[in-house]
């Protein structure tokens, strides 16, 4: 018989998985029409600068709770980790190739992920 907390990591996992992947596919229809080479304001990046990072980890942390398996966790655990490492760095390259432009982009969306919180 499954516990409380089966049921609710069920409750917690699978709408989070679903909201990850729908932050993922739409990031991806955005991007496609609208990246120019500049820096996006506006859309999805007008609530946090990492938009798709945050649909994936949305995903992987759902589907590990969900689906608490070795590969799942594993999966949410690399993702993780793996965003952590490279957001710094891609802001950096952001910065460099952008500036001024990236840094009024950053007071603007002081948010790298979750939209008032980080």
């Amino acid at each position: 018989m499954a516990s409380v907390l089966t049921y609710a990591a069920l409750v917690l996992g699978v709408p989070l998985a679903l909201v990850g992947a729908i932050v993922c596919v739409r990031w991806q229809l955005f991007w496609r029409r609208n990246y120019d080479g500049s820096v996006i304001t506006y859309g999805p990046f007008s609530w946090v600068r990492h938009p798709f990072y945050s649909g994936f980890l949305a995903l992987t942390i759902g589907l590990a709770l969900s689906l608490p398996a070795p590969d799942t966790i594993a999966l949410s655990i690399i993702s993780v980790v793996s965003i952590f490492y490279y957001m710094p760095k891609e802001e950096a390259e952001q910065l460099q190739r952008h500036k001024r432009e990236y840094e009024e982009y950053m007071e603007q969306v002081p948010w790298k992920l979750i939209p008032r919180v980080y």
